[in-house]
């Protein structure tokens, strides 16, 4: 109630805001007057379209401090008080302020919402005045639209320059291939025949030498195999020497006839007449001259064989000759042809390049004219009637939902800050082993005696339970000599101490609690004993263990008092008298049980726990904090005591914190108190 009142109350004194929209329409086809083979190096989408990055980058320009910083200089809108947020006097003393600021105050009143599946984007700008709301959203509209304009025409300008450069340097490069191809022409006399033409000349030239070097190689072969023939013919025996192969076989067969004939006639003159007769003698010297013509005759036809070789042999030399002459010639013409084809490449490929940059700076010099750009003003806004805020119906709900969440945030932060253990769950939920409970007491004279005094109370069934766990809880080797304690005073440790003495008690069991609280003793009080001789009586060797145990009224339950209270508590716990002490106890009872001081108060706890069978600890709900129980762990932890578990004292088990069980049970007519009225109620 009271936040939507608030709301009323806040909504009536709110300044008036009111909304201005102009929609923007992107165009990812504009108007092309040269048609739509002509690029504009300046379009920054081409397919960029299909992308939603270009809207949103669109978007951001439109809100840029840039475009912005246009809208406030041309609106004068750092000058204008009533923008700022001034009135009356205020108003009349403002002096200004600058573009930068003006700028960023635009920009926290301005929201570029794009239409969701459309081409459009609508600018909302929200003013306290509507006509400089309207004003303000138009001007940022065209203020967009004038800077993508200029950005074409900056992004033209400087790629038209950058062609001009480029042009000129492509123009040089062409006239210098062009140049470098007609000297290769010239030098290499390209004109009077084609390439490919002097390539087949040279082809025809090599076959014929080829021929012809075939021929002539036959024919010195077949004349070097006469001239060695008649070679071997010269070495024989003129007359016996072949005749086949030879140019004159007719004169040299006559001249081997005569021979013949003279050799004939010499052998028969021979008969008749001697060696040294004249007619012997002139016929000898005939036959010699026979002889020798035969010979010189041979031996001509042979010197024209070798004559016919040696010039077969220079022929094919230089038929040989000339085939590698026209092979190198051929060779030279394909490297000219390469080096040709690579200079004529190059002039067609700055032509092309030429041509290309040239008609690229034609229609960028066509299109630096052009003033088209790729968004338009769809609707130009217009003065809003209304204003969009303040709401006064959203406001009081709001005001109504704040207080119901402020109210329910701080029971939460009181909630949170609690850090007391309230029920049994909280307490496990730390890692401690929950052995049992005591309700909370109705008021009494001795709570300690609850379970003595009021059998069947619910602290006395409670009691029992604690005492049965302990037995079962390690049937083998129970936890018979342990000490309880808790995290902080007056937590009831004394009370629960008691309780589960006397439960113990009860079954017929020998039960010793020692009171080893030497500061702030009071276990003797609920049972009326005096604290003259106890614990520090025995270790200073006073008195024995026998000597200082008293009964009390309960059967099977002995007290051993703190006795008078030292100066120096922990140093005594310390001593091996109290380690015999707790040997003689452990051998004289069945159970032991120590009730030590706190552990957060002092280290007296601490010393006894290392050596007994196991730490209890007493938690008491609605006060005991978590911090305390964990610092309390971990000071056990320190010297590796044993925890058996641990006891939760004054537990309501009216409170809805323990659920339905636990009220049903403990509010039994068998658990009820019934040895005061009093007791009932609680």
């Amino acid at each position: 109630m009271l936040g939507g009142v608030g709301g009323a109350v806040w909504t009536s004194r709110q300044p008036r805001i009111y909304s201005a929209t102009a929609t923007l329409e992107y165009e990812p086809n504009p108007p092309r007057p040269l048609g739509r083979g002509v690029e504009d190096v300046a379009d920054p989408f081409g397919n960029f379209w299909a992308s939603r990055e270009f809207f949103d980058t669109q978007n951001r320009v439109i809100a840029s401090r840039n475009v912005l910083d246009r809208v406030v200089q041309q609106l004068a809108l750092h000058q204008d008080a009533g923008f700022h947020g001034h009135t009356g006097e205020a108003a009349e003393n403002f002096e200004g302020s600058s573009i930068e600021s003006t700028a960023a105050l635009l920009a926290s009143r301005l929201a570029v919402e794009p239409v969701p599946s459309t081409r459009l984007v609508n600018v909302v700008v929200k003013d306290g005045d509507p006509e400089r709301a309207a004003s303000i959203a138009n001007a940022i509209a065209a203020a967009y639209i004038e800077k993508t304009l200029e950005d074409r025409m900056r992004s033209t300008v400087t790629a038209l320059e950058w062609l001009d450069g480029q042009l000129t340097a492509l123009r040089s490069d062409l006239e210098a291939s062009e140049n470098a191809l007609y000297e290769f022409k010239r030098e290499h006399d390209v004109l009077s025949l084609s390439l490919e033409e002097n390539q087949n000349v040279i082809a025809h030239e090599i076959l014929a030498f080829s021929e012809a070097l075939t021929t002539a190689r036959t024919r010195r072969i077949e004349l070097a195999a006469r001239a060695e023939r008649l070679r071997r013919a010269l070495s024989m025996d003129p007359l016996e020497a072949p005749l086949s192969g030879l140019t004159n076989v007719e004169a040299i067969a006559a001249l081997r006839s005569a021979l013949v004939a003279k050799l004939a006639e010499r052998e028969r003159l021979s008969v008749r007449y001697g060696d040294n007769h004249p007619d012997m003698v002139a016929l000898n010297a005939e036959i010699r001259m026979q002889q020798e013509q035969l010979v010189r005759e041979m031996r001509s036809v042979i010197n024209g064989t070798e004559g016919e070789f040696e010039e077969a042999r220079r022929v094919e030399g230089g038929l040989r000759a000339a085939v590698n002459e026209a092979h190198s010639d051929g060779l030279d013409l394909n490297l000219r042809e390469i080096e040709y084809q690579r200079l004529n490449r190059e002039r067609e490929n700055k032509a092309e390049i030429y041509q290309l940059v040239l008609q690229r700076t034609t229609e960028t010099d066509l299109t630096r004219m052009l003033q088209v750009t790729h968004a338009h003003v769809l609707d130009r806004a217009l003065p809003p009637t209304a204003p969009i805020s303040p709401v006064l119906m959203t406001n009081l709900g709001g005001g109504s939902a704040a207080g119901l969440v402020l109210g329910l945030a701080v029971i939460a932060l009181l909630l949170r800050l609690d850090r007391r253990l309230k029920s049994v769950e909280d307490v496990e939920a730390l890692g401690l082993k929950v052995v049992g409970i005591l309700p909370r007491l109705p008021e009494m004279d001795l709570p300690e005696l609850s379970s003595h005094h009021r059998p069947t109370s619910a602290a006395a069934e409670c009691a029992r339970t604690i005492r049965t766990n302990l037995t079962f809880m390690n049937a083998a080797r129970p936890s018979r000599c342990f000490v309880i304690t808790s995290a902080s005073p007056r937590e009831g440790k004394t009370t629960i101490a008691c309780n589960i003495a006397i439960a113990l008690a009860h079954s017929s069991k020998s039960v010793l609690l020692i009171d080893t609280d030497l500061r702030r003793p009071r276990a003797h009080k609920p049972f009326g004993i005096a604290n003259k001789v106890g614990v520090t009586s025995v270790i200073l060797g006073e008195t024995t263990l026998a000597e200082a145990v008293a009964h009390t009224e309960v059967d099977g339950l002995h007290l051993l008092p703190s006795g008078p209270v030292p100066p120096n508590p922990s140093e005594l716990l310390h001593t091996p008298a109290f380690q015999a002490l707790r040997d003689a106890a452990m051998a004289a009872y069945e159970w032991v049980i120590f009730d030590s001081p706190p552990v957060g108060a002092v280290t007296d706890s601490a010393v006894i726990a290392p050596q007994v069978d196991g730490v209890m600890l007493v938690v008491r709900a609605q006060q005991t904090t978590r911090e305390s129980v964990e610092a309390a762990l971990r000071q056990m932890r320190a010297v590796d005591a044993v925890m058996i578990g641990c006891v939760v004292n004054d537990v309501d088990v009216n409170s809805r914190t323990y659920g339905y069980g636990y009220h049903q049970y403990y509010r039994s007519e068998s658990y009820a108190y019934t040895a005061d009225p009093a007791d009932a109620a609680g």
